[in-house]
């Protein structure tokens, strides 16, 4: 699937709009930042089949820590040739904390989201799998009119691939598994598209995070910790996380323990047993999801407060409207949820198929086809 993928996606890019772009060919045994420094933009750095270790150069986002490929040009695509035989493999070579990284050099996320200065444009990366790293995969920071097709991140530290501060762009066709924080996460960005991809084996599966305007279907979340999180965080640059939506996706037996690495991270309050949270978000949308065997609960709809168990004052004190406000969740296969919660459940009476804490405005539940719920009678869309 990947490989096929990074062929359609070499011939359209050549073929369309690219007149007068080149194919820069990494060999075996080669260096794929090598490719990206002689490419210019509009240009394809195809790779051949193989593991390549790069030698590395400090990132652009924080130069204190190493990435492996750093592209920090616009309109570079990097794809892998096709192979029935043997991928292309970026491995952590040792000490890197991003494998493939999509920046400008010195982005800063208080400024880039009004500074075209600071952003990128045109990034596509298809085919690759990229895997080991000390904290991201595929790192995009502050990037429009992006694309990550048929790739494949393991095992990387935190995260698998992550776009943050970023603008219109897509996941599409791609595996993240091993991520102790999240397999495909999106922070802080808008208009982008998460469709068609697996997360295994991650503590998140997929994540949206203050952001606006994701849709996020046709997925596969089983075997993480929590399979699909969409939520508001204080604190960031961007301070809400409003119209989204979650559809036709499957959240199967998402109830592998935590293994966050510090203790002080949000993502180790994720509970063994997640379906799918809506958590201080606004206006989204979770339609035809298949969610089963989630052991703590389905879908839930919650205010960040009463969730983390944070006082009135200190609540008031974090700069977030902390309801899920105008949730709407149709049409949903939910069942089997909630057999064998999580002990740090804030109430028992949340380990069932649909939840809510009785927060926030215009909530409502129409078509859902669920075995149990809290509480017992949910107001109905009109």
């Amino acid at each position: 699937m990947a490989r096929s993928l990074a062929l359609v996606v070499l011939v359209l890019v050549v073929s369309a709009g690219h007149a007068s772009a080149r194919i820069i060919r990494v060999r075996a045994g080669g260096s794929i930042q090598a490719g990206v420094d002689a490419a210019a933009p509009g240009d394809v750095v195809v790779v051949a089949p193989g593991t390549y270790h790069e030698a590395g150069r400090p990132c652009p986002t924080d130069p204190t820590h190493t990435c492996a490929v750093v592209v920090d040009k616009n309109d570079i695509t990097i794809t892998a040739t096709p192979s029935s035989i043997q991928p292309v493999v970026l491995e952590n070579a040792g000490g890197q904390d991003q494998g493939l990284a999509f920046a400008r050099q010195g982005a800063d996320g208080a400024t880039c989201l009004g500074d075209p200065a600071q952003r990128l444009s045109g990034a596509q990366v298809s085919g690759l799998t990229v895997k080991g790293f000390d904290g991201v995969g595929i790192f995009l920071f502050c990037v429009d009119d992006w694309s990550v097709g048929g790739c494949q991140t393991h095992d990387n530290a935190e995260y698998g691939i992550f776009p943050s501060h970023c603008g219109s762009g897509r996941v599409t066709l791609s595996v993240a598994t091993g991520s102790n924080d999240t397999g495909i996460y999106v922070g802080q960005s808008h208009d982008v598209r998460v469709d068609h991809n697996l997360a295994t084996g991650n503590v998140s599966g997929f994540e949206i995070e203050n952001s606006s305007n994701v849709r996020l279907d046709d997925n596969v979340a089983v075997g993480n910790t929590g399979g699909i999180l969409s939520f508001t965080l204080p604190f960031l640059d961007v301070p809400q996380n409003v119209h989204n939506q979650i559809d036709n996706n499957v959240v199967l037996n998402n109830n592998k323990p935590n293994t966050c690495l510090n203790p002080s991270d949000e993502v180790c309050g994720v509970l063994v047993g997640t379906g799918i949270l809506v958590l201080a978000a606004d206006q989204n949308l979770v339609e035809e999801n298949v969610v089963l065997g989630n052991n703590t609960f389905g879908i839930a709809v919650a205010n960040f407060c009463v969730a983390q168990g944070i006082d009135p004052i200190t609540c008031a004190a974090l700069g977030i409207e902390p309801n899920s406000d105008d949730t709407h969740v149709l049409f949903n296969q939910v069942q089997g949820n909630g057999t064998n919660p999580d002990p740090r459940l804030i109430s028992p009476f949340f380990a069932v198929d649909l939840a809510w804490d009785g927060t926030g405005t215009g909530n409502c539940w129409t078509g859902n086809n669920a075995g149990t719920s809290f509480p017992p009678a949910l107001p109905a869309c009109s």
